[in-house]
């Protein structure tokens, strides 16, 4: 008679790598990476004061008057807006811009936040923009901000609340500074001509987000509160 023994080795070794791999499978499933959690989508309304621990890391929605212990202030320029929370700078100069219409090529001045390139300009190539800004636009909070006892971060202002325009005048700056600008229409023009702007010259234009009634929404994290759209996932 044949030897079974054989046949039942090779069985065995063929349940045994089997095993193995349904071994090697529960493993790998196992120490999978869990799914990141995602972010709240739905705020929940608390109150302004106090700040409860038990919403720490959610979404929450509080409603309340935004106060600031020292209003914005622009310090290159010498800028306070009182009552402002945030205050930013806008920032033109005034540049050739080419415009070409059937192989012919014109330039005119515009007035633009960024720079245009005038080195591949077709018509007048003498006609040349400055190849910076010596002011940039940018934004300045107040010191202190808060929403009863929450403390919303900037961003968080400036994503979610209307900015409206703050006109200015020249004697609310240092004597240097409005020796060298003048106020035309509620903004600075750089120059010696209000009337007649050349290129190169600056025109800086403010808006405000204002102390007022609001309502926001962010992620609580201890006191703060933050921009969902700015939240890393794990």
């Amino acid at each position: 008679p044949l030897n079974p023994r054989p046949r039942r080795r090779r069985t065995v070794f063929l349940l045994a790598g089997a095993l193995a791999l349904l071994m090697l499978a529960l493993g790998t499933w196992m120490n999978r990476e869990a799914p990141a959690p995602s972010l709240p989508t739905t705020a929940i309304p608390v109150a302004a004061d106090p700040v409860d621990a038990d919403n720490e890391g959610r979404l929450v929605k509080v409603s309340g008057r935004l106060s600031v212990e020292q209003p914005a202030t622009d310090p290159q320029l010498g800028l306070q807006a009182a009552d402002a929370i945030v205050l930013i700078r806008e920032v033109e100069m005034l540049q050739w811009q080419e415009h070409c219409n059937a192989g012919a090529c014109t330039l005119a001045t515009i007035w633009s936040p960024t720079l245009v390139d005038s080195t591949r300009f077709s018509a007048s190539p003498g006609q040349r923009n400055p190849d910076h800004f010596p002011l940039q636009g940018e934004r300045f909070a107040g010191k202190d901000i808060r929403l009863g006892a929450f403390v919303p971060d900037v961003d968080l202002l400036v994503a979610s609340l209307d900015s409206t325009p703050r006109p200015v005048s020249l004697d609310e700056f240092p004597e240097n500074l409005a020796a060298s600008f003048s106020a035309v229409d509620g903004a600075l023009v750089s120059g010696n001509d209000r009337e007649h702007p050349a290129v190169g010259d600056l025109r800086i234009r403010y808006r405000i987000v204002p102390a007022a009634q609001v309502t926001l929404s962010g992620i609580q994290q201890s006191s703060r509160l933050l921009d969902p759209a700015r939240i890393q996932q794990p």
